[in-house]
């Protein structure tokens, strides 16, 4: 009960402590993010709804509830969702699992591995032409993905990585906003650590995985997850770079497409709320990653 009151006590002095015109702000503010937060929860609950409907009831009445709820449609869409269904590179709802997880949980490691890596060598080592890197990272952004991607697919074409589960090794880092993130990261890090280190006799990959890296760990963990956030939903770049090795996104597109002039529109929407579920349980036990303070470094200069 004191605990309470002092929750209390606490929220109504902070309350207090506010003039009028910043109460009416901040209610505002609270009130549009709780209509943004209602409108995502009214999605899921729409898709997981019309899921356990039958495909006439999904397509005749989608805003009310089912009249006999149909729970096997969730386990049915394991054998149902199948795109390219009769040829050679057909593919159903565990082989695109599979896929989405392969490109999105290695593709991801691989892109912020490797990004840290180019961001740190960038930013502690001096050498000729080091300090040209950042700006070419704030250029290549300002070129749309339209202007690089029919240089992009020729270049993953005369490499042979259309269709190709190798095309994940093309995901390595570079000079993107990652590499921003990073490298403001590590320009914050103290390299007394470091230097403490080298007249120890730690060589330079020693001093990068045990000493700065772990400094960073936190950015790492936050921008890997939203990249595999982006990597688990985006349908576009498997169109276009692996049309015959859909994952989850790619193929409930083409599902979609497929089965305009079917009876399985229940089925997609089963689909729709099984696929959203993961970044749902990430985010869910991975908040703080996000909301948090990131701490950079433990030694101030």
């Amino acid at each position: 009960m004191k605990n309470l009151r002092r929750k209390r006590f606490r929220l109504f002095s902070g309350f207090s402590r506010k003039s009028l015109s910043e109460i009416i702000v901040y209610s505002l503010v609270s009130l549009i993010f709780l209509a943004f937060a209602f409108s995502y929860v009214y999605i899921l609950f729409f898709v997981a709804v019309n899921g356990l409907k039958s495909h006439n009831e999904a397509v005749m009445h989608p805003w009310g509830l089912p009249q006999e709820y149909h729970f096997s449609n969730y386990t049915s869409l394991f054998t149902q969702l199948v795109v390219y269904e009769g040829t050679s590179y057909e593919a159903n709802f565990l082989k695109m699992l599979f896929n989405s997880l392969y490109f999105s949980i290695i593709g991801s490691l691989l892109n912020m591995m490797f990004t840290a890596m180019a961001a740190y060598v960038t930013c502690k080592y001096k050498f000729k032409g080091s300090g040209i890197f950042y700006p070419m990272a704030l250029l290549i952004m300002t070129i749309p993905i339209y202007g690089s991607g029919g240089a992009l697919y020729k270049l993953y074409f005369r490499l042979g990585m259309i269709n190709s589960y190798g095309q994940i090794f093309l995901s390595w880092g570079g000079f993107n906003l990652q590499y921003l993130y990073f490298y403001a990261a590590f320009s914050n890090l103290s390299t007394a650590y470091a230097e403490a280190a080298s007249i120890d006799g730690a060589g330079d990959y020693t001093i990068y995985f045990r000493i700065m890296f772990p400094q960073v760990f936190n950015v790492f963990g936050a921008l890997f997850i939203l990249a595999w956030v982006a990597d688990w939903n985006n349908y576009s770049s498997v169109l276009v770079y692996l049309p015959k090795i859909p994952t989850l996104a790619g193929g409930i597109y083409l599902f979609q497409a497929e089965t305009q002039a079917t009876v399985r529109q229940h089925i997609l929407y089963a689909a729709y709320f099984l696929v959203s579920i993961p970044p749902l349980l990430l985010f869910a036990f991975f908040n703080k990653t996000f909301t948090t303070n990131i701490s950079l470094g433990g030694v101030k200069e």
